[in-house]
């Protein structure tokens, strides 16, 4: 059935009709009125436009005059904050010199005879040092503000000089002594902004101090920027003398005393402006100096009596601190010329472009009047079919033709509608399913949270309840030992799961790395076995039968991939069997096929359902949530397990039977070393192969004093003679006064941390080897130490035997 569209009751005007008259009239009225407004203020700016041309081109000129001349201040500026660095740090290199004076002074002397002769050697030492033609010197107080050593002011010695002023009333011991209270040395600058120029204070001032610490002095030295004025204003000249500024124009320095620095005239340079013989010359460098010295800076008109090039204008400014004056200018008549030439081309344009535009407006009246009375059709055509559409779509599924609509827009329109009405119904669905699936997420959360308050507390449990028993003074000998053994399993629970957490946070994250390297296979399962031995026996499953079959020679079995992965995820799948395996074996093998190696881990336990058998690999999933409670766990294992050897390039998949057992099965690429290696090698180094450790001196370095008397009670039997550094500037004080075989260096370490002592041990010792040990876990925590300079790497919780290990290692 059709609708025609709703009309208003008292207008019979139809929409077609009024859009057409309406798109006509402002079509009509928009050309005639723009045409004729853009006619009108050609004609009425054509007058003006040339007086406009002469001055935008002069005002070109202004700029690049403003601009070159801007280059050269800037570079006199930057000159000027050169010259306070350049003081910096011949400041710094003094006081520094000054201070390895004292230090060795020091040192030599230290016990051997009073302080008051060994005070009194250093500023003997000290006195003579000098620097800017001898108006330098270093100057000594101590913290409290009593001046020590003063070479150019001896009445200042042994007095209290803490509310010494200068004449901008800045208390300059003061000021010094409260930065002393926080810093071993730093800079101090003083701004003349009185602009007294007096001996005492002529300009602006900088200083360096430094602590030093044996007597709770500290050293000083200090002075003024304008010391490299006069190199500073040759410097600025020989540059301002390469800038170009264009054909015939130049640069000029005068000083406002009169005195020329810099001209094109050579003969110029070194004289008074009033010695020149030319009186129209005299008057234009004393109309440009009155000016700049009122205004400061600006553009000067003026006869330019040795040309014949007219008027000049020049742009000058001034260097109030040098009594400088520089300029530049440009000459009219040419500018003039050019104008005159634009002009003539301008009214030519200008009337071309007016006929045209009078004949477009009346081309542009037709082509619009048939084409508004075409397209007002085809639009009430395409009204009428939304018309239909929107009666219908609130109480049914209605949808528009597009073969009824003409434009394309509108049949794009009507088809994301039609898709729209399509959809809502799948939204509807999906939206359900969503809803699901959000609940069935916060169920697993929550789960989750549940076995992890079960997994952290059981582990700690034992660990404070076995610490509070092991506190009584008539416990066995055995027992304590027990006692001991189940504090050191439920620390390692807890680091294993806290291990899964972090690697699982590291996978989501992707920052996870794959670390390969050449190791033999055969090895890394003898290792597995006999650590599950142990676990089995811990976990009281000593009638379970564990196996580990190896499928190739040990020739064969050196391979390339991450050892540390592998052994994670083997590690995970044997974990598993042991949990829920109550009775009969679990055989762990693995065998080559073609070019990958297949490992397996067999099981006689509960095994899992087949609906349970995808949802397990799923992250904080078990296969039923009461096992959590019976067996515990996070459900991460497996997951975790899955993502890794995804990482290795492989596949782990799973074959079981409820009650009968399960079947864990993974697969990698298998590599080989091109260069065969003894087969006798080992992942970890043969301790009794190592050289022994007596005689051999060690400095640990760390801020936290349980972790240092922990590291000297894991050492105490190796015979190695320990030293105790509790920060990085200790530590440093010992590596130059003794020499060390290995260093054990904490990075997070207030004031200085382990990066920055590293940096300043390596530098006086770069032979010394140095071990990062570190309580982070980033997943680029390893690469950034190694890279940084560290010889070797540990994580905390630290192990005795990976520390030994490592020790052997390096040393």
């Amino acid at each position: 059935m059709n609708f025609k569209p709703l009309q208003d009751k008292q207008n019979n005007l139809s929409i077609n009709r009024a859009y057409f008259l309406l798109f006509l009239v402002l079509t009509v009225t928009f050309l005639v009125g723009i045409g004729g407004i853009w006619i009108y203020k050609e004609v009425s700016n054509f007058t003006s436009e040339s007086e406009a041309l002469r001055i935008k081109s002069i005002a070109q000129q202004k700029k690049l005059l403003i601009s070159k001349t801007d280059e050269c201040t800037d570079f006199i500026n930057y000159q000027n904050n050169q010259a306070e660095s350049r003081i910096k740090n011949r400041l710094k290199n003094l006081v520094n010199q000054a201070d390895a004076i004292a230090s060795n002074i020091y040192q030599q002397n230290k016990g051997k005879i009073s302080d008051k002769e060994i005070k009194l050697r250093i500023k003997q030492a000290i006195s003579p040092l000098r620097f800017a033609n001898s108006r330098g010197y270093v100057f000594i107080n101590t913290i409290t503000g009593v001046g020590v050593l003063y070479p150019y002011s001896k009445v200042n010695e042994g007095r209290n000089l803490i509310n010494l002023q200068d004449l901008n009333k800045n208390y300059l011991i003061k000021n010094e002594i409260n930065l002393m209270k926080f810093q071993n040395e730093a800079y101090t600058k003083y701004e003349n902004t009185k602009k007294v120029k007096n001996k005492f204070n002529a300009y602006t001032k900088v200083s360096f101090i430094k602590k030093f610490t044996p007597y709770n002095w500290y050293f000083g030295s200090y002075a003024f920027l304008d010391d490299l004025q006069d190199e500073n204003q040759k410097e600025a000249l020989n540059r301002i003398s390469q800038i170009t500024v264009g054909e015939d124009n130049y640069y000029f320095v005068y000083k406002k005393d009169g005195t020329c620095l810099f001209h094109r005239d050579s003969a110029s340079i070194g004289k008074n402006y009033r010695d020149y013989k030319n009186i129209h010359r005299r008057k234009n460098v004393e109309s440009f100096l009155s000016h700049a010295e009122i205004e400061k800076e600006g553009f000067v008109e003026y006869e330019d009596p040795s040309s014949d090039k007219g008027t000049k204008i020049s742009y000058i400014t001034t260097i109030d601190d040098w009594d400088w004056v520089i300029g530049a200018g440009i000459y009219t008549k040419e500018i003039d010329e050019n104008i005159a030439i634009a002009s003539t081309e301008l009214r030519e344009t200008v009337f071309n472009y007016i006929y045209q535009i009078i004949i477009l407006i009346g081309i542009a009246i037709l082509i619009f009047y048939f084409t508004s009375k075409f397209i007002s059709k085809k639009m009430n055509r395409n009204f009428v079919s939304f018309n239909n559409f929107f009666r219908k779509a609130s109480t049914q599924s209605f949808k528009i033709n597009p073969d009824d609509l003409y434009f394309p827009e509108f049949r794009e329109m009507s088809k994301t509608i039609n898709k729209m009405i399509d959809i809502r119904s799948q939204k509807e669905n999906e939206l359900q399913i969503a809803k699901e699936h959000a609940e069935e997420s916060d169920r697993l959360k929550s789960s989750f949270l549940a076995n992890m308050s079960h997994e952290i507390r059981t582990p700690m449990n034992a660990i404070i309840g076995f610490s509070e028993l092991l506190q009584q003074d008539d416990l066995p000998m055995e027992t304590r030992k027990q006692f001991f053994s189940h504090i050191s399993n439920s620390g390692n629970s807890l680091l294993n799961l806290i291990n899964d957490i972090i690697d699982f946070s590291k996978i989501e994250s992707g920052e996870l790395k794959i670390s390969k390297t050449i190791f033999n296979l055969n090895q890394l399962f003898e290792e597995l076995h006999q650590t599950f031995k142990k676990i089995k026996t811990g976990k009281g499953k000593d009638h379970i039968n564990l196996q580990f079959s190896k499928g190739l020679s040990d020739e064969q079995s050196i391979i390339y991939t991450d050892p540390y992965r592998l052994k994670q995820i083997i590690t995970n799948l044997v974990e598993n069997s042991l949990k829920f395996t109550e009775k009969g074996s679990i055989v762990v093998s693995y065998q080559l096929n073609e070019d990958e190696i297949i490992f397996s881990v067999k099981d006689t336990g509960i095994g899992i359902s087949k609906d349970k058998q995808d949802v397990i690999f799923n992250r904080f999933r078990q296969a039923d949530d009461s096992h959590a409670r019976k067996y515990g766990g996070t459900g991460l294992g497996l997951s975790i397990s899955k993502k890794l050897t995804k990482l290795l390039n492989g596949k782990l998949w799973l074959e079981s039977t409820v009650d009968v057992g399960s079947s864990f099965f993974i697969s990698i690429p298998y590599q080989k070393d091109k260069t065969p290696r003894p087969n006798n090698t080992s992942l970890s180094d043969d301790l009794s192969s190592k050289k022994k450790l007596t005689g051999k001196k060690i400095l640990i370095v760390d801020d936290y004093k349980v972790n240092l008397t922990l590291l000297e009670k894991m050492l105490k039997t190796t015979g190695i003679e320990i030293i105790i550094a509790k920060t990085g500037e200790m530590a440093i004080d010992h590596c130059t006064k003794s020499h060390f075989d290995l260093i054990l260096l904490d990075l997070q370490m207030p004031n200085l941390n382990g990066y920055d002592t590293l940096k300043l041990i390596k530098k006086d010792r770069p032979d010394t080897k140095i071990i990062a040990q570190t309580a982070y876990a980033k997943a680029n925590e390893r690469e950034q130490v190694l890279k940084s300079g560290f010889d070797g790497y540990i994580a905390k919780p630290i192990i005795k035997q990976e520390l030994i290990e490592i020790i052997h290692k390096m040393i």
